[in-house]
């Protein structure tokens, strides 16, 4: 029979203990992304034929955060390929678009040639449901086509001031 040298039996011993006080634990981890989303109901609006320099006013449109931070909405009008949108109608081939609802309040139109702010830390889910818009067509003796723009709400997560 063969004979072990008590070092290799006290090293098989350690590592046998070793191995035995091993021991391990978990965490779960989860994530979920930012997603800024909005949308707009009803998404169009037509006009038809207008008088020029005449106000037409819209029906009322819903906006909506349909991401899952607090998000802060924007509104704009773009120009159309014809027509230069402006805050006051000074030259042929210019009109106005102006909003009202939310953070812009309804008792007055606000211009919306530049971007501005409809609303503020719109919660996940929640809508802006009194929103209008406002054109004023160019003056006489402007481009008379059919002209499309868009106007356009953006929305950007809610920054804590």
């Amino acid at each position: 029979m063969k004979r072990y040298s008590p070092l290799i039996v006290i090293c098989l011993l350690i590592l046998a203990i070793e191995l035995q006080a091993a021991d391990s634990a978990q965490i779960s981890v989860t994530v979920t992304l930012e997603n800024i989303s909005v949308s707009v109901d009803p998404t169009s609006w037509a006009i038809g034929t207008v008088a020029a320099e005449s106000a037409t006013q819209s029906g009322t449109y819903t906006i909506t955060n349909n991401g899952n931070v607090a998000e802060d909405i924007s509104v704009q009008c773009g120009s159309s390929t014809d027509w230069t949108v402006v805050d006051t109608i000074t030259d042929v081939d210019q009109f106005k678009m102006e909003a009202q609802g939310g953070d812009l309040g309804t008792s007055a139109y606000t211009s919306i040639h530049t971007s501005q702010t409809l609303k503020n830390n719109l919660a996940p889910s929640v809508t802006v449901s009194d929103v209008k818009l406002q054109f004023t067509a160019p003056q006489t003796g402007s481009e008379s086509t059919q002209q499309s723009f868009a106007v356009t709400f953006a929305a950007a997560k809610y920054a804590v001031p």
